[in-house]
């Protein structure tokens, strides 16, 4: 199902007039003509029934609806709320990598991508944070819209990797929480099996994934310390942006299988 994400100033209004790219993503990309009917979403995960009222050359005016078969579509995804929910801690990757990181988890259902300053990073966003987290916003809207997701993600950081998990515990306040660093190799007492770590769990999910380089492992035990486990993944080497997204779908994975 295709989806309109419905701009931030959306708060319900009955009647709401689009200009600029969304009016072309509309009108050109959909090919929607007046009178048709389209599935809204806004920035809190509801759900609008939204009709193409009115098209002129440079805009059109759409009435939004709320949605009366809203929640059949949510129960089949994943939830919106601090259960179940996967947050991903992004070690900043070199080049255009953290595009298609934020692309694939936007996609898969990942509610907070944070961005994180690890020893190893090479790449900076330093001086440029805000437009880049801008451009960050864009893509995700545009993949929320591309696979229909009902999960408000959202881009944050750059924060320090010993922030962590005092971020994590922000934002899941009263709700179980796992905290996960994947880390390239076993780590004595750790139990370093990702279906062992996440069987019969039902709760927010923090998946740490490193730079290229790796985290040093006075990170990990920092993480380690502060009950995260560290886990290796049971499969070939992984480049960071193969490791985030295959994660990711491994934890959807056996947390759905555990809570049915």
């Amino acid at each position: 199902m295709r989806l309109y994400l419905l701009p931030k100033t959306f708060k319900g209004q009955a009647s709401l007039e689009i200009k600029g790219k969304d009016f072309v993503y509309l009108t050109r990309s959909l090919r929607l003509k007046e009178s048709q009917v389209i599935t809204g979403r806004d920035r809190e995960g509801r759900l609008w029934d939204l009709c193409i009222e009115k098209i002129t050359k440079d805009s059109c005016t759409l009435s939004a609806k709320k949605a009366e078969t809203a929640q059949e579509r949510t129960d089949a995804l994943p939830q919106t709320g601090p259960k179940k929910t996967i947050i991903l801690y992004q070690c900043l990757p070199k080049g255009r990598k953290a595009d298609d990181i934020i692309k694939k988890a936007t996609e898969a259902g990942v509610r907070d991508i944070v961005l994180v300053k690890s020893r190893n990073c090479v790449a900076s966003l330093e001086g440029k944070e805000m437009t880049r987290l801008e451009r960050y916003d864009a893509m995700v809207t545009e993949a929320i819209q591309q696979s229909g997701s009902m999960v408000p993600t959202t881009v944050s950081g750059v924060i320090d990797i010993s922030e962590i998990p005092d971020d994590f515990e922000k934002r899941t306040d009263g709700v179980a929480r796992m905290g996960i660093v994947l880390h390239q190799s076993k780590i004595e007492n750790q139990n370093n099996d990702l279906f062992n770590c996440l069987k019969d769990f039902d709760g927010a999910v923090a998946l740490v994934v490193g730079p290229e380089g790796g985290l040093e492992e006075s990170e990990c035990q920092a993480l380690i310390d502060r009950s995260f486990k560290a886990v290796v993944l049971k499969t070939n080497i992984l480049r960071c942006e193969t490791a985030s997204i295959y994660a990711i779908g491994a934890v959807q994975t056996i947390i759905e299988s555990s809570c049915r």
